[in-house]
């Protein structure tokens, strides 16, 4: 081996190519390996950096270039727990989440306290500062909860909303014990720490939401989006270090105030999942094995002990607020199985207590030592406990999703390229992402008139379509048809591939009293049976604030009432918008009764409002960011009236301004009377 060859391949390794290619390697392999012998990945990867690490093979130091990416993919890990957090759940589950963070806080202070005292002879000072690491906790096996699917489930909720509660009193306590040590803290100190954890969280939680939303309206490439977004997290985590927290606060804080704006099935989800699932995290977990050094075990008999006590205490610490949030809500077991999962890790805020401690003097090298091996054991311990309660959980969800519901198939008319994304988007978010419902773009051509030029952009409309929604994961089949008529095209196609519902765009310019209620859709109308969605959007449905629907009298008896309620549900929550329903109270009442019989019910606002089109009183009350949506009805429908067929002329002259939504609910009609009107009869 030549000596250049030979500084190249000298341990550890120090060539940046071959060593971040080392590093993605491992990344690539150790899953598969560990996930073959039954081994949560999170794991693997852990092991794979105890033996590539300065403590194993010595072939990765953990130099400043690992430290910078494990910072990143810890604060991804936080930032992606806030913006998948479901808000509305946590709503419902708030007093749940407070009483299990009292739990999951005073109980491993108490037992920390009590250890270090009487079993290890610590002082007071001491022990309070080995019990905050007790206290703490990672969401180190979050990445499971998200590749089943399940992050918004009520023990997933309250488990990181607890994480964060939990963190921030460890981190004070770490901060208390410091100042008290150093002296250097008086009353003043204290007020001023206050006000600027109180200031911190509002501009976060309400400034950031309108920075975002101003970014959004006016920037929608895609890239610049996800720059942002990177940018907001870390300018959030930099200030909360400043302020004197750990960066991981605000890296949630910045994921919970950008969570409406970015729906779990948008496109902007897909990349930050995506860059962090494939780099960041991985690199961060191998990181957490690289700090560990297993011939602690072979030192002397006080480190053994330290480190037996330090993570037993840790895990019984854990696994009794769970126990006991199970017993008071009277949770399932496998939710206690859950909560315990993903608060078992210790990592991040541990690091740092142990860290900052061993600098001021007060834990000695056997709680540093101690640490590691407690971060290794609850690392591993949460993460077989949350893939053992995910796989359970998604197995039960898949099951109760299925029963006794009709899975959909959304069709989207394409002609107009500038309509398309905001069109493939909306539909997207009103599909059931869980049951994998089935999305159909067509470009009808002039059966007439077709020839090789209109069948290519035909194609290349399609295919657009198509990369709209391979953007946000989601497969989309092309169907181009030639017809002599569009609307009898898309009608002959519904019918064929058995479609459920159908959603068609206006262009933002588009005349309403002219282009809504066209031939076209006449001619749909009366030869559909579908749900029929007429979508016009002026900005991206993620900046919409609110969603103001007025419902007709008698809605409740139509045949699509329970299907278009359930998809401006699944809207809502995708964009956590307001919802508002205006109404007569039977009908109201009826929604109510629905949403409520739901396993997943949204959060609903009910207005009666007894005069139908008289929609100027809505208008008065819009603003910019709301959508208005209204349904309507076929003529033969239960819930038609005359009025209705003014309804043009009203959306043009009260919501020429607005996003609009006009839903036509599915209406039953006989094979006899369909094939009747495909086939030009009347």
């Amino acid at each position: 081996m030549t000596p250049i060859l030979g500084n190249i391949f000298a341990l550890p390794l120090h060539n940046p190519v071959l060593l971040f290619a080392v590093v993605l390697l491992i990344i690539l392999f150790a899953p598969i390996i560990f996930t073959k012998l039954r081994i949560p990945y999170i794991v693997g990867l852990i092991a794979a950096g105890i033996i590539v690490g300065p403590y194993g093979l010595n072939i990765i130091l953990r130099d400043s270039s690992i430290e910078l990416f494990s910072t990143v993919g810890l604060l991804y890990i936080m930032f992606i727990a806030g913006v998948e957090v479901d808000i509305n759940g946590f709503k419902r589950n708030k007093i749940k989440s407070i009483v299990f963070s009292a739990y999951s806080f005073t109980i491993p202070i108490a037992l920390g306290i009590a250890v270090g005292v009487f079993l290890l002879g610590y002082d007071m000072e001491t022990s309070l500062l080995l019990a905050s690491m007790f206290a703490s906790h990672t969401l180190l096996a979050y990445p499971i909860v998200s590749r089943y699917g399940i992050t918004k489930i009520r023990s997933v909720s309250m488990t990181v909303v607890a994480t964060v509660i939990i963190d921030t009193l460890s981190l004070l306590t770490l901060a208390v014990v410091v100042g008290n040590h150093k002296g250097a803290w008086d009353t003043l100190h204290w007020i001023r720490f206050a006000f600027l954890i109180l200031a911190f969280g509002v501009a976060v939680l309400f400034g950031l939401p309108v920075v975002a939303r101003f970014f959004f309206k006016r920037n929608t490439d895609s890239i610049a989006q996800y720059i942002f977004v990177l940018s907001m997290m870390f300018l959030s985590a930099f200030f909360a270090q400043i302020i004197g927290m750990e960066g991981i606060i605000g890296a949630f804080l910045a994921g919970i105030a950008l969570n409406q704006l970015i729906p779990s099935t948008s496109a902007l989800m897909n990349r930050i999942d995506f860059v962090g699932n494939a780099l960041f995290i991985p690199i961060f977990l191998i990181s957490v094995g690289m700090l560990i050094d297993l011939r602690v075990f072979f030192t002397s008999p006080r480190a053994i002990l330290v480190a037996a006590v330090m993570t037993v205490v840790a895990i019984i610490g854990k696994y009794i607020p769970a126990y006991l949030t199970q017993k008071t809500f009277k949770l399932k077991k496998v939710e206690r199985t859950m909560i315990f999962g993903l608060s078992n890790a210790h990592a991040a805020a541990t690091l740092a207590v142990v860290i900052v401690g061993r600098q001021i003097g007060l834990f000695n090298e056997n709680v540093l030592n101690g640490t590691i091996i407690m971060i290794l054991v609850t690392c591993i311990v949460s993460s077989f406990a949350t893939e053992k309660a995910s796989r359970h959980i998604a197995a039960q969800t898949k099951l109760s999703a299925g029963i006794g519901r009709k899975f959909g198939k959304i069709l989207i008319p394409v002609s107009n390229p500038d309509t398309i994304e905001r069109l493939v988007e909306f539909a997207i978010m009103v599909r059931n992402a869980k049951s994998h419902e089935s999305l159909y773009a067509i470009y009808i051509s002039n059966k007439q008139q077709a020839n090789d030029s209109q069948w290519e952009h035909g194609n290349r409309i399609l295919e657009k379509a198509a990369f709209c929604a391979a953007a946000s994961d989601v497969a989309l089949e092309m169907i181009h048809h030639a017809d002599d008529n569009a609307a009898r095209g898309v009608i002959k196609v519904a019918k064929e591939q058995s479609i459920t519902d159908i959603v068609l765009g206006l262009h933002q310019s588009s005349n309403l009293s002219d282009a809504l209620f066209g031939m076209r859709l006449s001619t749909l109308l009366k030869g559909t049976s579908q749900t029929i969605f007429v979508i016009r959007l002026l900005h991206h449905a993620t900046t919409l604030q609110r969603i103001v629907a007025a419902i007709p009298p008698h809605a409740e008896y139509e045949a699509g009432f329970a299907r278009w309620l359930y998809r401006l549900g699944n809207l809502h929550k995708q964009i956590n918008a307001k919802l508002i329903f205006y109404g007569n109270a039977n009908t109201l009442a009826k929604v109510h009764q629905l949403n409520q019989s739901n396993e997943n019910a949204f959060e609903i606002q009910c207005v009666e409002f007894n005069h139908w089109l008289q929609f100027h009183t809505l208008a008065d009350n819009l603003k910019p960011d709301d959508l208005f949506v209204t349904v309507a009805a076929r003529r033969t429908a239960v819930s038609h009236t005359s009025a209705m067929e003014r309804l043009n002329t009203v959306l043009g002259k009260y919501f020429a301004n607005n996003s609009l939504l006009i839903i036509y609910p599915e209406q039953y009609v006989s094979d006899e009377e369909q094939v009747k009107f495909l086939s030009g009869g009347k």
